[in-house]
C-alpha cells in the first residue's frame, strides 16, 4: 500500500517514471485510492488493525494529494453581482447521441461561449448553420484529423488569431467578461503514449504556457490535454503558468477518467463547474462559470486605510 502511495504522488522521482505502464498507472490514482480503502476495511474485519492504521494513512495521504491538484476552495465562490462568462467545451468525438438532440442540448445550456474540438468539415457545416443566429462570433479552424476547433461566441472578439505549431493549431481570442479583457486559448494534445508522442505532447505545453504567460490579459486555457489533472505533466504546466483547476473532483464511474480541463489564471474564480453528460450517462464535455474576483479599487483601499487611520 506504501509502494503504490508512493508511487501515485512521487511518480516524478522514481527512476522507472517513463515507463507507458507507469504513466497509464498513474491515472487510476483516485481507483487505487479506493482500492486501498476496501482493502484497510478488509483488514479491519479481520482484526489487523495496524495493516489497517497503514491503509487509511495512504488514503489520507492520497486524499490530500487528489484535492491540492483540484480546485481546492471548500466552498464555491459567490457573487451575483458580478458580471460572468461560461465556458462551455466539447470534444465532437464523443457525441453518440442524435445531431438534433446534441444541438438542443448546447442551446439548453445558453452559454457565452462555446469550445468544439475535433471538428470536421461537415460538423463545421451543420454546427454553422444551427448556431450561427445565437452565436454571431466564430473563430475556427477546419480539419480533418483530431486537430480541428472552434469557438462560437456571443461576446464579440476583441482579438482572435489561430497559433500553429508544428501543424497544430490553437486558437487564441480575447473577450470582455464586464469592463475587463480576458485571453482565451483553446487547444488539444494528443495522448502522450511513447516517448515521440510525450515529447511533442511536452512541446505543445511548452508553447501554451509562453502563449499564457507574454498574454496581456488574465487567460482560460480550455481543451482535451488527454492527461489527468495530477499527471506530473499537468502540475509541471500549471505550475509554470500559475494557473488553477477548475475541476473540484471526480466520480470514478467505471474506469473514465477525466482528459478534459479548464484552467485559469488567479486573477479569476471559478464559480460553477459541471460535468455534461447524454441521455445515457455518456461523458461529451465540461462546462464552467468565471468572474473576476473582488478585488479592492484604489479609492476602497484608501478610503479604507483612512478610516483605520483615524481610529
Amino acid at each position: 500500500m506504501l509502494f503504490v502511495t508512493c508511487g501515485f504522488i512521487f511518480t516524478p522521482h522514481l527512476p522507472f517514471s517513463d515507463l507507458p505502464i507507469v504513466q497509464k498507472s498513474v491515472e487510476y490514482a483516485v481507483h487505487g485510492m479506493i482500492g486501498i480503502l476496501v482493502l484497510s476495511l478488509i483488514f479491519f474485519a479481520l482484526g489487523r488493525y495496524n495493516l489497517m492504521m497503514v491503509g487509511m494513512a495512504c488514503v489520507g495521504m492520497l486524499c490530500v494529494f487528489l484535492k491540492n491538484e483540484s480546485n481546492n476552495h471548500l466552498i464555491l465562490p459567490e457573487n451575483d453581482l458580478a458580471p460572468k462568462m461560461t465556458i462551455a467545451h466539447f470534444n465532437l468525438s464523443y457525441v453518440n447521441e442524435s445531431y438534433n438532440d446534441f444541438i438542443q442540448r448546447i442551446k439548453g445550456l445558453n452559454v457565452d461561449i462555446i469550445s468544439f474540438q475535433e471538428l470536421t468539415p461537415d460538423w463545421s457545416k451543420v454546427l454553422h448553420k444551427d448556431l450561427s443566429a445565437d452565436y454571431e462570433n466564430v473563430l475556427k479552424n477546419v480539419r480533418i484529423d483530431p486537430y480541428g476547433k472552434a469557438l462560437f461566441a456571443k461576446n464579440l472578439f476583441l482579438e482572435k488569431d489561430v497559433v500553429v505549431f508544428n501543424e497544430v493549431p490553437h486558437l487564441k481570442a480575447t473577450v470582455k467578461i464586464g469592463d475587463k479583457i480576458v485571453n482565451l486559448l483553446s487547444t488539444y494534445i494528443l495522448p502522450p503514449l511513447n516517448e515521440s508522442s510525450k515529447s511533442d505532447a511536452m512541446e505543445q505545453l511548452d508553447i501554451i504556457s509562453e502563449i499564457v504567460k507574454k498574454s496581456r490579459f488574465p487567460s482560460i486555457v480550455f481543451g482535451d490535454l488527454n492527461m489527468v489533472y495530477w499527471s506530473n505533466e499537468i502540475r509541471s504546466f500549471r505550475k509554470e503558468c500559475k494557473l488553477e483547476n477548475s475541476r473540484r473532483g471526480f466520480t470514478p464511474l467505471g474506469f473514465k477518467i477525466p482528459h478534459d480541463h479548464i484552467f485559469f489564471t488567479p486573477e479569476l474564480e471559478c464559480s460553477r463547474f459541471i460535468e455534461i453528460n447524454d441521455a445515457n450517462s455518456n461523458h461529451l464535455g465540461i462546462l464552467g462559470t468565471f468572474q473576476f474576483k473582488n478585488i479592492p479599487s484604489e479609492e476602497e483601499i484608501r478610503a479604507s486605510i483612512g478610516y483605520l487611520g483615524s481610529k
